[in-house]
């Protein structure tokens, strides 16, 4: 009976030693799997953090080309005016003499024109809410900043009772940027903050003899807010 007893108890001893030994085989497996996964995860890690830096490093090259274009083509229309609000087909077939009738009337006959503009058109594209564009080239570019400075001492220019605007003409890229501040400046106006607006889009803010310059419509509004609390 005690024979057949420990001969049962070696038997069970090795049937365990058995498991055990293929538990620790399935363990080994399992951490080989295991480490598998975790350097492929690792890897793809890599590769996703290696995409995310090559996509930022191309959004900033193309950025950068985006600004040079800009830039390049702001030198090209640097001797341009822009007139907002002229309806269409005022200009008859001569734009150009339209161009010097108009601004010597909105400025004054004193200042001479007359040789000055070298060309003038209306943009292409046409818009079924409002005139399109008058652009107006001038041969030299100290003209157009001379009519620029004496535009800016009138209030309002009305043309055949219609109120029209003249800017500096930009690229869409640059216009852009710029009118982006235009809710800005207008509550700058109305509290009497002097303020302008330097190329190609900052805006320069003067308080008490101290100068503020914001490189967008975004850093503006948060650095504005705790200049004047109850400007916003």
């Amino acid at each position: 009976m005690l024979e057949k007893l420990v001969e049962h108890i070696e038997e069970t001893n090795s049937k365990l030693k058995r498991l055990d030994d293929h538990i620790n085989d399935v363990s080994d497996q399992l951490e080989d799997v295991k480490q598998g996964l975790t350097a492929r995860v690792e890897t793809a890690e890599q590769m996703a953090s290696n995409a995310d830096e090559k996509a930022t490093a191309a959004n900033s090259e193309y950025k950068k080309l985006g600004d040079r274009l800009a830039a390049l083509e702001d030198g090209c229309r640097r001797n341009n005016i822009r007139i907002e609000g002229i309806p269409e087909k005022r200009e008859s077939s001569s734009p150009v003499k339209f161009a010097v009738e108009l601004l010597s009337k909105i400025i004054g006959d004193d200042f001479k024109l007359d040789n000055e503009i070298a060309t003038a058109y209306r943009t292409k594209i046409p818009s079924a809410f409002k005139p399109r564009s008058f652009i107006v080239r001038f041969e030299r570019l100290r003209c157009k900043l001379d009519v620029m400075a004496l535009l800016r001492h009138k209030q309002e220019i009305i043309f055949e009772n219609n109120l029209i605007h003249i800017f500096p003409d930009f690229s869409p890229s640059t216009a852009a940027k710029r009118r982006s501040y235009n809710d800005i400046k207008r509550m700058l106006r109305e509290a009497d903050i002097k303020y302008s607006l330097l190329y190609p889009a900052k805006l320069k803010v003067e308080v008490q003899d101290r100068h503020y310059i914001f490189f967008s419509k975004e850093e503006a509004e948060k650095e504005l807010k705790k200049l004047f609390p109850t400007l916003f």
